[in-house]
Protein backbone atom coordinates (compact mmCIF):
# COMPACT_ATOMS: atom_id res chain seq x y z
CA UNK A 1 0.00 0.00 0.00
CA UNK A 2 1.28 3.46 -0.99
CA UNK A 3 -0.36 6.25 1.19
CA UNK A 4 0.49 9.99 -0.42
CA UNK A 5 -0.15 12.71 1.92
CA UNK A 6 -1.64 16.65 0.36
CA UNK A 7 -2.57 19.70 2.64
CA UNK A 8 -5.52 21.60 1.57
CA UNK A 9 -7.88 24.33 2.56
CA UNK A 10 -7.95 24.68 6.30
CA UNK A 11 -7.06 21.85 8.47
CA UNK A 12 -8.41 19.55 5.39
CA UNK A 13 -5.69 17.09 4.73
CA UNK A 14 -6.33 14.50 1.21
CA UNK A 15 -4.73 11.12 1.35
CA UNK A 16 -4.23 9.27 -2.08
CA UNK A 17 -4.27 5.62 -1.56
CA UNK A 18 -2.44 2.88 -3.96
CA UNK A 19 -3.60 -0.73 -3.30
CA UNK A 20 -2.90 -3.52 -5.68
CA UNK A 21 -1.83 -7.46 -5.60
CA UNK A 22 -3.48 -9.69 -3.80
CA UNK A 23 -6.09 -8.09 -1.49
CA UNK A 24 -7.36 -6.41 -4.77
CA UNK A 25 -7.38 -9.53 -6.75
CA UNK A 26 -9.50 -10.75 -3.96
CA UNK A 27 -11.90 -8.41 -3.90
CA UNK A 28 -12.00 -8.02 -7.47
CA UNK A 29 -12.75 -11.70 -7.95
CA UNK A 30 -15.96 -11.45 -5.62
CA UNK A 31 -17.47 -8.63 -7.53
CA UNK A 32 -16.99 -10.54 -10.53
CA UNK A 33 -18.95 -13.60 -9.66
CA UNK A 34 -21.34 -11.79 -7.64
CA UNK A 35 -22.40 -9.63 -10.96
CA UNK A 36 -21.81 -12.52 -13.54
CA UNK A 37 -24.27 -14.62 -10.98
CA UNK A 38 -27.28 -11.73 -10.58
CA UNK A 39 -27.07 -10.12 -14.54
CA UNK A 40 -28.99 -11.64 -17.28
CA UNK A 41 -27.13 -10.54 -20.87
CA UNK A 42 -29.06 -11.54 -24.02
CA UNK A 43 -27.96 -15.28 -25.50
CA UNK A 44 -26.95 -16.31 -22.15
CA UNK A 45 -28.43 -18.28 -19.09
CA UNK A 46 -28.12 -16.52 -15.88
CA UNK A 47 -24.54 -17.14 -14.63
CA UNK A 48 -23.31 -18.39 -18.02
CA UNK A 49 -22.03 -15.39 -19.84
CA UNK A 50 -18.28 -15.27 -20.22
CA UNK A 51 -16.63 -13.25 -17.75
CA UNK A 52 -14.66 -10.75 -20.50
CA UNK A 53 -18.54 -9.90 -21.57
CA UNK A 54 -19.76 -9.03 -18.12
CA UNK A 55 -16.53 -7.18 -17.53
CA UNK A 56 -17.17 -4.98 -20.46
CA UNK A 57 -20.94 -4.65 -20.12
CA UNK A 58 -20.82 -3.84 -16.72
CA UNK A 59 -17.31 -2.11 -16.44
CA UNK A 60 -17.75 1.15 -14.69
CA UNK A 61 -20.16 -1.08 -11.78
CA UNK A 62 -17.47 -3.16 -11.37
CA UNK A 63 -14.67 -0.42 -11.00
CA UNK A 64 -16.62 1.71 -8.36
CA UNK A 65 -17.56 -1.61 -6.53
CA UNK A 66 -14.21 -3.19 -6.47
CA UNK A 67 -13.06 0.53 -5.46
CA UNK A 68 -15.29 1.01 -2.71
CA UNK A 69 -14.66 -2.60 -1.07
CA UNK A 70 -10.88 -2.25 -1.04
CA UNK A 71 -11.05 1.46 0.22
CA UNK A 72 -13.50 -0.03 3.16
CA UNK A 73 -10.88 -2.63 4.07
CA UNK A 74 -7.35 -0.49 3.76
CA UNK A 75 -8.92 3.17 4.79
CA UNK A 76 -8.07 2.50 8.56
CA UNK A 77 -4.27 1.35 7.67
CA UNK A 78 -4.35 4.23 4.92
CA UNK A 79 -4.77 6.67 8.01
CA UNK A 80 -2.69 5.04 10.51
CA UNK A 81 0.34 5.08 7.58
CA UNK A 82 -0.63 8.70 7.25
CA UNK A 83 0.01 9.09 10.35
CA UNK A 84 -3.08 11.59 10.85
CA UNK A 85 -6.43 11.32 13.23
CA UNK A 86 -9.47 12.52 11.71
CA UNK A 87 -11.49 14.89 13.98
CA UNK A 88 -14.76 13.88 12.54
CA UNK A 89 -15.90 12.53 9.17
CA UNK A 90 -13.90 10.87 6.09
CA UNK A 91 -15.09 12.00 2.51
CA UNK A 92 -14.09 9.55 -0.35
CA UNK A 93 -13.37 11.77 -3.20
CA UNK A 94 -12.64 9.43 -5.84
CA UNK A 95 -11.75 6.02 -6.30
CA UNK A 96 -10.56 4.14 -9.22
CA UNK A 97 -9.94 0.07 -10.50
CA UNK A 98 -7.34 -0.66 -13.10
CA UNK A 99 -8.54 -4.35 -13.88
CA UNK A 100 -5.19 -5.02 -15.95
CA UNK A 101 -3.13 -4.34 -13.42
CA UNK A 102 -5.06 -5.35 -10.47
CA UNK A 103 -4.64 -1.92 -8.80
CA UNK A 104 -6.94 0.63 -6.77
CA UNK A 105 -6.67 3.94 -6.58
CA UNK A 106 -8.60 6.21 -4.39
CA UNK A 107 -8.68 9.50 -2.39
CA UNK A 108 -10.14 10.34 0.91
CA UNK A 109 -10.38 14.19 2.83
CA UNK A 110 -11.02 14.80 6.51
CA UNK A 111 -9.80 17.54 8.93
CA UNK A 112 -7.52 16.80 11.97
CA UNK A 113 -6.96 19.03 15.09
CA UNK A 114 -5.47 22.52 14.99
CA UNK A 115 -1.84 22.29 16.04
CA UNK A 116 -0.72 25.45 18.93
CA UNK A 117 0.82 25.95 21.83
CA UNK A 118 -0.60 26.21 25.38
CA UNK A 119 -0.47 29.79 26.80
CA UNK A 120 0.60 30.14 30.71
CA UNK A 121 -2.89 29.52 32.25
CA UNK A 122 -1.99 28.78 35.45
CA UNK A 123 -2.78 31.37 38.18
CA UNK A 124 -4.40 33.98 35.22
CA UNK A 125 -6.21 36.64 36.83
CA UNK A 126 -10.49 37.07 35.71
CA UNK A 127 -12.62 39.46 37.24
CA UNK A 128 -16.02 38.22 37.90
CA UNK A 129 -19.22 40.44 39.27
CA UNK A 130 -19.84 40.43 42.88
CA UNK A 131 -22.79 38.34 44.04
CA UNK A 132 -24.36 38.74 47.39
CA UNK A 133 -28.00 38.43 49.18
CA UNK A 134 -29.31 41.89 48.97
CA UNK A 135 -32.56 43.56 48.07
CA UNK A 136 -31.99 44.01 44.65
CA UNK A 137 -31.24 40.15 44.25
CA UNK A 138 -34.38 39.38 46.42
CA UNK A 139 -36.55 41.60 43.93
CA UNK A 140 -35.07 39.88 40.71
CA UNK A 141 -36.00 36.44 41.81
CA UNK A 142 -39.17 37.78 43.09
CA UNK A 143 -39.89 39.37 39.57
CA UNK A 144 -38.18 35.94 37.96
CA UNK A 145 -41.04 34.03 40.01
CA UNK A 146 -43.70 36.34 39.12
CA UNK A 147 -42.60 35.91 35.28
CA UNK A 148 -42.56 32.16 35.73
CA UNK A 149 -46.36 32.24 36.38
CA UNK A 150 -47.45 35.17 34.25
CA UNK A 151 -50.71 34.78 31.93
CA UNK A 152 -51.25 35.93 28.65
CA UNK A 153 -54.61 37.45 28.38
CA UNK A 154 -55.72 38.88 24.75
CA UNK A 155 -55.51 42.66 24.24
CA UNK A 156 -57.06 45.50 21.56
CA UNK A 157 -53.79 47.54 20.43
CA UNK A 158 -51.46 47.19 18.02
CA UNK A 159 -48.77 44.68 18.05
CA UNK A 160 -45.90 45.34 20.55
CA UNK A 161 -42.43 43.92 21.07
CA UNK A 162 -42.74 41.18 23.77
CA UNK A 163 -46.64 40.02 23.15
CA UNK A 164 -47.23 36.72 21.97
CA UNK A 165 -48.79 36.62 18.60
CA UNK A 166 -50.71 33.74 16.67
CA UNK A 167 -51.26 33.70 13.61
CA UNK A 168 -52.61 31.66 10.01
CA UNK A 169 -49.84 31.35 7.32
CA UNK A 170 -49.76 30.26 3.72
CA UNK A 171 -46.36 29.94 2.31
CA UNK A 172 -46.58 29.34 -1.67
CA UNK A 173 -42.96 27.72 -2.71
CA UNK A 174 -42.40 29.73 -6.50
CA UNK A 175 -41.01 27.04 -8.22
CA UNK A 176 -42.84 24.39 -7.25
CA UNK A 177 -46.25 26.30 -6.32
CA UNK A 178 -46.45 23.68 -3.28
CA UNK A 179 -48.88 25.34 -0.48
CA UNK A 180 -47.90 25.24 3.30
CA UNK A 181 -50.83 26.13 5.46
CA UNK A 182 -51.48 25.76 9.33
CA UNK A 183 -51.50 28.31 12.65
CA UNK A 184 -48.27 28.89 14.59
CA UNK A 185 -47.71 31.66 17.51
CA UNK A 186 -44.83 33.33 18.98
CA UNK A 187 -43.20 36.06 21.21
CA UNK A 188 -41.88 39.00 19.12
CA UNK A 189 -38.73 40.31 19.88
CA UNK A 190 -37.13 36.66 20.24
CA UNK A 191 -36.62 35.38 16.66
CA UNK A 192 -39.49 32.94 16.86
CA UNK A 193 -40.60 34.62 13.57
CA UNK A 194 -38.90 34.92 10.84
CA UNK A 195 -37.05 38.52 10.75
CA UNK A 196 -39.55 39.69 7.63
CA UNK A 197 -42.26 38.52 9.66
CA UNK A 198 -41.64 40.13 12.69
CA UNK A 199 -41.02 43.21 11.24
CA UNK A 200 -44.00 44.16 9.54
CA UNK A 201 -46.29 42.29 12.63
CA UNK A 202 -45.40 45.28 14.90
CA UNK A 203 -47.84 47.99 14.66
CA UNK A 204 -50.64 45.20 13.23
CA UNK A 205 -53.77 44.21 14.75
CA UNK A 206 -55.78 41.06 14.85
CA UNK A 207 -57.33 40.30 11.69
CA UNK A 208 -54.37 42.10 9.72
CA UNK A 209 -52.88 40.70 7.37
CA UNK A 210 -49.31 40.51 5.94
CA UNK A 211 -47.85 39.63 2.34
CA UNK A 212 -44.72 39.03 1.19
CA UNK A 213 -43.29 38.21 -1.78
CA UNK A 214 -39.96 36.18 -2.87
CA UNK A 215 -38.67 35.36 0.64
CA UNK A 216 -35.51 33.09 0.74
CA UNK A 217 -35.88 29.98 2.39
CA UNK A 218 -33.78 27.85 4.46
CA UNK A 219 -32.83 24.15 5.33
CA UNK A 220 -32.11 23.40 8.81
CA UNK A 221 -28.51 24.07 7.87
CA UNK A 222 -28.95 27.43 7.28
CA UNK A 223 -28.69 26.91 2.98
CA UNK A 224 -30.60 28.19 0.90
CA UNK A 225 -33.81 25.93 -0.08
CA UNK A 226 -35.54 28.09 -2.68
CA UNK A 227 -37.85 31.02 -2.53
CA UNK A 228 -41.54 32.05 -1.47
CA UNK A 229 -44.31 33.99 -1.30
CA UNK A 230 -45.62 34.16 2.35
CA UNK A 231 -49.25 35.37 3.51
CA UNK A 232 -49.84 35.70 7.18
CA UNK A 233 -53.77 36.68 9.25
CA UNK A 234 -53.37 38.07 12.73
CA UNK A 235 -55.82 35.89 14.63
CA UNK A 236 -55.03 37.10 18.18
CA UNK A 237 -52.33 39.38 20.21
CA UNK A 238 -52.11 38.60 23.95
CA UNK A 239 -49.55 40.65 26.26
CA UNK A 240 -48.23 39.06 29.94
CA UNK A 241 -49.79 39.95 32.97
CA UNK A 242 -47.73 39.32 36.46
CA UNK A 243 -49.36 38.33 39.15
CA UNK A 244 -49.90 40.41 42.29
CA UNK A 245 -47.83 39.89 45.28
CA UNK A 246 -50.72 38.49 47.65
CA UNK A 247 -51.01 35.31 49.71
CA UNK A 248 -52.92 33.43 46.74
CA UNK A 249 -50.01 34.03 44.38
CA UNK A 250 -47.60 32.34 47.30
CA UNK A 251 -50.14 29.35 47.81
CA UNK A 252 -50.31 29.04 43.85
CA UNK A 253 -46.59 29.33 43.50
CA UNK A 254 -46.20 26.95 46.36
CA UNK A 255 -44.06 29.30 48.73
CA UNK A 256 -46.14 29.19 51.70
CA UNK A 257 -49.54 30.20 53.13
CA UNK A 258 -48.74 33.65 52.90
CA UNK A 259 -46.81 36.14 50.75
CA UNK A 260 -44.67 36.65 53.88
CA UNK A 261 -43.62 33.01 54.26
CA UNK A 262 -42.92 32.90 50.55
CA UNK A 263 -40.40 36.36 51.03
CA UNK A 264 -38.53 34.10 53.86
CA UNK A 265 -38.55 31.12 51.79
CA UNK A 266 -37.21 32.86 48.81
CA UNK A 267 -34.55 34.45 51.06
CA UNK A 268 -33.38 31.03 52.03
CA UNK A 269 -33.34 29.85 48.93
CA UNK A 270 -31.14 32.60 47.58
CA UNK A 271 -28.46 32.47 50.19
CA UNK A 272 -28.01 28.69 48.55
CA UNK A 273 -27.69 29.90 45.39
CA UNK A 274 -25.09 32.62 45.65
CA UNK A 275 -22.24 29.83 45.91
CA UNK A 276 -23.72 27.97 43.01
CA UNK A 277 -24.05 31.37 41.25
CA UNK A 278 -20.78 32.31 41.75
CA UNK A 279 -19.38 29.45 40.99
CA UNK A 280 -20.66 29.42 37.44
CA UNK A 281 -19.80 33.00 37.26
CA UNK A 282 -15.93 31.99 38.21
CA UNK A 283 -16.51 29.25 35.68
CA UNK A 284 -17.81 30.86 32.39
CA UNK A 285 -14.97 34.05 32.97
CA UNK A 286 -11.96 31.58 33.24
CA UNK A 287 -13.57 29.81 30.51
CA UNK A 288 -13.74 32.96 28.50
CA UNK A 289 -10.42 34.04 29.47
CA UNK A 290 -8.72 30.76 28.65
CA UNK A 291 -10.65 31.02 24.58
CA UNK A 292 -9.44 35.07 24.20
CA UNK A 293 -5.74 33.33 25.17
CA UNK A 294 -6.12 31.25 22.41
CA UNK A 295 -6.25 31.95 19.19
CA UNK A 296 -6.07 28.78 16.35
CA UNK A 297 -8.56 27.43 13.45
CA UNK A 298 -10.85 25.06 14.28
CA UNK A 299 -12.39 21.93 12.41
CA UNK A 300 -15.61 23.50 10.06
CA UNK A 301 -16.74 19.57 10.02
CA UNK A 302 -17.05 19.76 14.25
CA UNK A 303 -18.79 23.61 13.78
CA UNK A 304 -21.24 22.63 11.55
CA UNK A 305 -21.78 19.04 14.44
CA UNK A 306 -22.05 21.80 17.08
CA UNK A 307 -24.55 24.71 15.05
CA UNK A 308 -26.64 21.39 14.51
CA UNK A 309 -26.75 20.78 18.16
CA UNK A 310 -27.15 23.95 19.54
CA UNK A 311 -30.12 24.75 16.85
CA UNK A 312 -31.63 22.00 17.13
CA UNK A 313 -31.75 23.01 21.00
CA UNK A 314 -33.34 25.99 20.00
CA UNK A 315 -36.04 24.62 17.90
CA UNK A 316 -37.10 22.40 20.99
CA UNK A 317 -37.36 25.31 22.99
CA UNK A 318 -39.67 27.28 20.52
CA UNK A 319 -41.68 23.89 19.59
CA UNK A 320 -42.49 24.26 23.24
CA UNK A 321 -44.31 27.68 22.50
CA UNK A 322 -46.70 25.89 19.50
CA UNK A 323 -43.88 27.37 17.07
CA UNK A 324 -43.74 25.09 13.66
CA UNK A 325 -40.68 24.17 13.05
CA UNK A 326 -40.64 23.92 9.31
CA UNK A 327 -40.97 28.01 9.16
CA UNK A 328 -38.18 29.07 11.67
CA UNK A 329 -35.43 30.97 9.73
CA UNK A 330 -32.59 28.66 10.88
CA UNK A 331 -30.15 30.55 9.02
CA UNK A 332 -30.67 33.39 11.43
CA UNK A 333 -30.44 31.31 14.64
CA UNK A 334 -27.57 29.70 12.83
CA UNK A 335 -25.59 33.51 12.71
CA UNK A 336 -26.95 34.17 15.87
CA UNK A 337 -25.40 30.62 17.52
CA UNK A 338 -21.76 30.30 15.30
CA UNK A 339 -19.99 32.58 17.98
CA UNK A 340 -21.15 30.29 21.18
CA UNK A 341 -20.30 26.85 18.96
CA UNK A 342 -16.62 28.52 18.35
CA UNK A 343 -16.25 29.22 21.70
CA UNK A 344 -17.17 25.48 22.81
CA UNK A 345 -15.14 23.89 20.04
CA UNK A 346 -12.03 26.13 21.22
CA UNK A 347 -12.71 26.03 24.63
CA UNK A 348 -12.73 21.85 24.16
CA UNK A 349 -9.17 21.84 22.50
CA UNK A 350 -7.60 23.92 25.11
CA UNK A 351 -8.75 22.12 28.10
CA UNK A 352 -7.92 18.92 26.16
CA UNK A 353 -4.62 19.75 25.47
CA UNK A 354 -3.96 21.12 29.61
CA UNK A 355 -5.14 17.80 30.44
CA UNK A 356 -2.92 16.33 28.22
CA UNK A 357 0.12 18.04 29.57
CA UNK A 358 -0.54 17.54 33.48
CA UNK A 359 -1.74 14.12 32.92
CA UNK A 360 -5.22 14.62 34.13
CA UNK A 361 -7.61 11.79 34.02
CA UNK A 362 -11.21 11.44 35.02
CA UNK A 363 -12.17 9.16 37.54
CA UNK A 364 -14.89 6.85 38.37
CA UNK A 365 -16.32 9.48 40.85
CA UNK A 366 -15.50 12.02 37.90
CA UNK A 367 -17.60 10.24 35.13
CA UNK A 368 -20.74 9.33 37.91
CA UNK A 369 -20.53 13.39 38.28
CA UNK A 370 -21.28 13.87 34.88
CA UNK A 371 -23.61 11.45 34.35
CA UNK A 372 -25.67 12.96 37.16
CA UNK A 373 -25.64 16.37 35.84
CA UNK A 374 -26.54 14.79 32.32
CA UNK A 375 -29.36 13.03 34.20
CA UNK A 376 -30.82 16.52 35.79
CA UNK A 377 -30.49 18.04 33.23
CA UNK A 378 -32.69 15.57 30.83
CA UNK A 379 -35.35 15.14 33.76
CA UNK A 380 -34.32 11.22 33.55
CA UNK A 381 -33.11 8.75 35.89
CA UNK A 382 -29.37 8.24 35.80
CA UNK A 383 -29.63 4.65 35.04
CA UNK A 384 -31.23 5.71 31.58
CA UNK A 385 -28.83 8.28 31.04
CA UNK A 386 -25.84 5.47 31.15
CA UNK A 387 -27.75 3.05 28.96
CA UNK A 388 -28.40 5.19 26.40
CA UNK A 389 -24.72 6.35 26.36
CA UNK A 390 -23.75 2.55 26.78
CA UNK A 391 -25.94 1.37 23.72
CA UNK A 392 -25.16 4.03 21.72
CA UNK A 393 -21.35 3.43 22.29
CA UNK A 394 -20.76 7.04 23.34
CA UNK A 395 -19.31 6.50 26.96
CA UNK A 396 -16.02 7.84 25.81
CA UNK A 397 -17.99 11.42 25.28
CA UNK A 398 -18.84 11.62 28.95
CA UNK A 399 -15.38 10.50 29.74
CA UNK A 400 -14.01 13.25 27.89
CA UNK A 401 -16.29 15.79 29.18
CA UNK A 402 -15.72 14.72 32.88
CA UNK A 403 -11.87 15.02 31.87
CA UNK A 404 -12.18 18.51 29.96
CA UNK A 405 -14.21 19.68 33.37
CA UNK A 406 -11.79 18.36 36.15
CA UNK A 407 -8.80 20.37 33.55
CA UNK A 408 -11.41 23.50 34.00
CA UNK A 409 -11.83 23.16 37.99
CA UNK A 410 -7.64 22.43 38.11
CA UNK A 411 -7.04 25.93 36.43
CA UNK A 412 -10.05 27.56 38.38
CA UNK A 413 -8.13 26.27 41.67
CA UNK A 414 -5.20 28.16 40.66
CA UNK A 415 -6.50 31.36 39.36
CA UNK A 416 -6.36 34.57 40.73
CA UNK A 417 -10.06 35.76 40.94
CA UNK A 418 -10.88 39.47 41.89
CA UNK A 419 -14.61 40.37 42.56
CA UNK A 420 -15.98 43.46 41.31
CA UNK A 421 -18.77 45.57 41.53
CA UNK A 422 -21.29 44.95 38.85
CA UNK A 423 -22.09 47.05 36.09
CA UNK A 424 -25.57 46.81 34.90
CA UNK A 425 -24.68 44.93 31.98
CA UNK A 426 -23.05 42.36 34.56
CA UNK A 427 -25.98 42.65 36.61
CA UNK A 428 -28.17 41.00 34.11
CA UNK A 429 -25.98 38.39 32.99
CA UNK A 430 -26.07 37.47 36.78
CA UNK A 431 -30.11 37.86 36.92
CA UNK A 432 -29.98 35.55 33.68
CA UNK A 433 -28.30 32.92 35.64
CA UNK A 434 -30.56 33.06 38.30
Amino acid sequence: MKVQTEDREGLFKRLIVEVEGEDVRKVAEEVYEKVKQNVTIQGFRKGSAPLWLVKARYKDYIEEEVGKKVADKTLKEAIEKSNYKPVADVFLENVSFDDSNLKVTYSVSFEVAPSFELKEVEGIEVEVPKVELNDDLVEERIKAIREEHALWEPVEREIREGDLVTVDYEITEIESGEKLTGETSGIVGQNMFRKEVEEELKGKKVEDEICLENITLYDETGKESGKANIRVKIKSVKEKKLPELTDDFAKEAGLGNSWEEALEKIKEDLKNKVEETKKGLIEDAVAKKLVEMHEFEIPQTLLRRELSFLIKRRIDEFSAYGIDPKHIDYKNIAESLRPTAEHNIRLRYILDKYADIKGIEASEEDVEREYKEIAEQSGKRIEEIKEYFEKEGMVNIVIEDARRKKALRDIIDKAKIREVEKSKKEEEEVKTSE
